[in-house]
């Protein structure tokens, strides 16, 4: 059952409505992934939503070395994924190739009304002049890199995110990993401008969602199902909702509390090792308790 968080400050501020109150808005999405799909779907479909345009591009990756990228794996997977890894690398050639599969491009899986346009970067002077086209009133955020203010800012009532974690505590990377790994009994999902700061944005909206702290399955496991049946529908839902809210004239923005920021990022194999141990650790409580 999803819970309301109250908000950091009492005095919340209105936000800007459509071109007239009320009226429909013009709408770009940006997304590096399949979430974006299915967010312009839904705002397809809202009344208060004249168009949609989605646009993507791929996730920026840094350009390493190859002591960079051993030492990169070695972090994020510890000594045994790096030997899984570079088995793999080894034994690749001896694999027989295979026809990949079919896989069905985002055109291909939108409504005829929504615009569709993929770039290399959302930083390229072609993805500037199409948003400078477009004149979109509302620019949607779902799951991007971190973007410049001249993205962001171009929409005419500038830009709101979609963030997997409560602010200002849970500002960042790995939605649930770090809530479990402190044993909170919930995570919260965030609709906020986007600011130049990471997740810093005034509030839209915020709900919270109970998490299991003692799952008897691999932790690893049941974060990555909550974030695809708890965290993922859920924001979509509060994604349309505030930007029917903005639509309307009624939405509200409300301020982080800097003072109690917290940014993390993602999470190495440290942390992965003593977030499993702390499951198990609970469990044991837990069955201590329930005898």
């Amino acid at each position: 059952m999803a819970e309301a968080l109250p908000g950091d400050v009492s005095e919340k501020q209105p936000v800007p409505a459509g071109p007239g109150r009320g009226e429909p808005l013009k709408v770009a999405v940006f997304s590096c992934g399949d979430l974006g799909v299915e967010v312009a779907r839904a705002l397809s479909a809202l009344s208060r939503v004249r168009s949609v345009a989605l646009i993507t591009a791929p996730y920026v990756h840094r350009r390493l070395s190859l002591v960079g990228r051993i030492r990169q794996v070695y972090r994020m997977q510890g000594p045994l994924g790096l030997m899984m890894v570079l088995a793999g690398k080894l034994l690749r050639p001896l694999r027989n190739d295979t026809e990949p599969e079919s896989i069905l491009a985002p055109s291909d899986l939108l409504p005829p009304s929504v615009h569709y346009f993929h770039f290399d970067n959302f930083h390229d002077p072609d993805c500037l002049l199409t948003l400078e086209a477009l004149q979109p009133d509302l620019g949607v955020i779902a799951g991007t890199y971190i973007l410049r203010e001249n993205v962001f800012e171009a929409p005419r009532l500038g830009s709101i995110n979609l963030h997997s974690g409560k602010v200002p505590e849970y500002r960042g990377a790995a939605p649930a990993f770090w809530e479990l790994y402190n044993g909170e009994p919930a995570v919260g999902i965030t609709i906020h401008r986007v600011a130049s700061a990471v997740d810093a944005g005034q509030v839209l909206l915020q709900e919270s969602f109970p998490l299991e702290l003692a799952p008897e399955r691999d932790p690893l496991e049941y974060i990555e199902e909550y974030r695809r049946t708890v965290l993922r529908p859920n924001g979509v839902r509060m994604l349309v909702e505030a930007v029917a809210r903005i639509a309307e004239g009624t939405a509200e923005e409300t301020a982080q509390d800097s003072s109690r920021a917290r940014t993390y990022r993602s999470p190495d194999h440290r942390a992965v090792r003593e977030l499993r141990r702390r499951v198990r650790q609970r469990r044991r409580e837990r069955r201590t308790v329930e005898t």
